[in-house]
């Protein structure tokens, strides 16, 4: 009988909605969040990997820099990390253009309309002391897979006689 390769677990995250982000002083992160259409909040986190990245990516030809960035679904808890993106921001817009992530501003909201954008809608903790908002559309779209390994599995001698075998599978690290 041929086995059969464990297919573990598929994650599909396809999401839209209204993005609003928050960039530091030296655009080198960034933290916001998604809504969904259906409801649903996400976290974004785009971070400068190190500071030698920021000084390699600032002279491209576009003004990009290259980031890391993590979503962290609120519903679920799952997070996920997307390596090597395209962060495009100046003092009037935002972008970000992967095939993973896609953003782009619409508003940019200064002084008090970023103040009560960041307290109606982003949790006032992750927006520093930052008065400047970028509002826009976004796009996720996350296809990963994860196999677990396979549960170790050992076997117990019982009765007097050591005739009867129990085979366990355990993930005790006790065990």
């Amino acid at each position: 009988m041929p086995r059969q390769r464990r297919q573990g677990i598929v994650y599909d995250v396809r999401e839209q909605g209204t993005a609003r982000l928050i960039f530091d002083e030296n655009r080198t992160k960034f933290d916001g969040v998604l809504e969904t259409i259906s409801g649903e909040t996400m976290l974004v986190r785009g971070r400068v990997t190190s500071p030698t990245d920021l000084a390699s990516t600032s002279a491209t030809t576009d003004g990009s820099i290259v980031m890391d960035i993590d979503v962290v679904d609120g519903e679920e808890g799952s997070a996920f990390h997307v390596t090597g993106v395209k962060v495009l921001v100046d003092e009037h817009y935002a972008a970000i253009d992967s095939t993973a992530i896609k953003f782009e501003a619409l508003d940019r909201l200064i002084g008090m309309k970023a103040a009560v954008e960041i307290q109606q809608h982003i949790s006032p903790e992750i927006a520093y002391d930052s008065k400047e908002v970028f509002i826009g559309k976004m796009q996720i779209h996350l296809l990963t897979s994860h196999r677990p390994s396979p549960s170790s599995r050992r076997e117990s001698v019982c009765a007097e006689n050591n005739d009867i075998k129990i085979l366990e599978v355990s993930d005790d690290f006790l065990a």
